[in-house]
């Protein structure tokens, strides 16, 4: 069955080469496409999720408004307000640091959590910037985020070491003119200042990441803040990423504070990969059709030229099925040859375009291109797949045709 299957396919050779040319670019493209989008996402989320924190505990700043103010001034009288209450109360602590520390050394769930101080700041030496200025604990904060891994120079053990000192980003460094052991100045809102040296300077790859923070000792930030104790947020690390906003759901229900995990804060980033894989799932259904379209058309081309040997094979004794199923052997043929050069093609695409450079002149990046198995698994299912579909109704076709017509329609 397989010889003859390939003897029809063979004796038509220039339409099969065009069909298994169709299947190996769709499935190319595919691999490629795949291969770019994901890159990008995979980036992006090892930056949103490694950066920092998979749940940040912080404060909960609340809204005004006329319901928050009922029974406090007159208790059982209803109160008409000329002007209702609006704005925005902000916090700066957290409801029970020490209850929250006993919670999450307590649950299974969580591999680590850090605290830390956040402070607006103003930064400059003869050029000044606003920064927000994040108080460590280093030992800490290693186990939660990667942020070591992004260090081009000194390290978080540096940080530990005493007080007044500093990790920057590369691009704050640059706009304020400063070297690594070099000093510099942050003043406080309220009026406080201090003398910061470098120790450290780290690259996220984000020039808003790389010139807008500054890392110091929590007790350095403490002691800008005038609490001994002060702490505005808790970073917790997950042994599961995927559970993180199930627990974040969970853990703001007994809790006035903002529990937000990575995904819920950055619901907008990720609302654009939903775009993508719509736009990679219409690019699918447009492959799928491609190829069905090719199959179809030679297989159902096949069925009429070859009617005569059809007939010659019905009368010895194939059968419906067996006719169905030498069409089915040819789509199949034509499907995993076709998947297979073109997941061998879109591989070495995507090897060059992991080679292509992009960004400005201050920040060339190569393309970030995914290789993930599941994309060469997925592309060559889905082109085997739509080469056995559409070669069933040529097949079909084939198996209804009826020796003696075929052999009076010769006549």
């Amino acid at each position: 069955m397989f010889f003859l299957a390939t003897r029809q396919l063979l004796d038509r050779l220039q339409q099969s080469m065009l069909t298994l040319i169709g299947i190996a670019l769709g499935t190319a493209a595919y691999v490629m496409f795949s291969g770019i989008m994901l890159g990008f996402q995979d980036q992006i989320i090892d930056l949103l999720v490694n950066t920092d924190a998979h749940i940040r505990i912080s404060p909960r700043d609340e809204y005004r408004t006329v319901n928050a103010y009922e029974g406090v001034f007159f208790p059982d009288s209803e109160v008409v307000w000329i002007t209702p209450p609006s704005g925005m109360n902000k916090s700066s602590d957290l409801s029970n640091v020490y209850g929250w520390y006993q919670r999450l050394e307590a649950d299974q769930r969580v591999a680590a959590f850090a605290p830390q101080l956040n402070l607006q700041v103003m930064v400059g030496t003869t050029n000044s910037m606003a920064s927000l200025l994040f108080g460590i604990d280093p030992d800490r904060q290693r186990a939660v985020s990667n942020m070591e891994d992004n260090l081009i120079e000194g390290s978080l053990t540096d940080l530990g070491r005493g007080n007044s000192l500093a990790i920057i980003g590369s691009k704050m460094q640059e706009k304020l003119g400063v070297q690594h052991n070099g000093t510099i100045q942050i003043v406080t809102p309220d009026g406080k200042q201090a003398n910061l040296k470098i120790v450290g300077i780290y690259e996220f790859g984000n020039s808003q990441l790389d010139q807008g923070f500054i890392y110091t000792n929590i007790r350095t930030a403490q002691s800008l803040s005038g609490g001994a104790s002060h702490v505005t947020d808790i970073v917790v690390r997950l042994h599961d990423v995927s559970e993180a906003a199930e627990v974040a759901s969970q853990w703001s229900q007994f809790t006035r504070d903002k529990v937000e995990s990575w995904d819920q804060a950055n619901e907008s980033i990720l609302s654009v990969f939903q775009m993508q894989d719509v736009i990679r799932s219409s690019l699918t259904a447009v492959i799928v059709l491609i190829i069905a379209f090719g199959i179809y058309n030679i297989l159902n081309m096949v069925v009429f030229q070859k009617q005569k040997e059809i007939a010659i094979l019905r009368s010895i004794g194939f059968d419906a099925k067996d006719t169905i199923q030498l069409f089915l052997i040819q789509g199949f043929i034509l499907g995993t040859l076709g998947s297979l050069v073109g997941l061998a093609i879109g591989f070495v695409g995507c090897l060059y375009i992991s080679t292509i450079e992009i960004g400005g002149e201050e920040t060339i990046r190569q393309m970030l291109v995914s290789y993930k198995p599941s994309i060469y698994v997925i592309g060559f299912t889905i082109s085997v797949t739509a080469s056995a579909i559409s070669s069933y109704l040529p097949a079909r076709r084939a198996s209804r045709l009826q020796p003696i017509e075929i052999i009076r329609g010769a006549g």
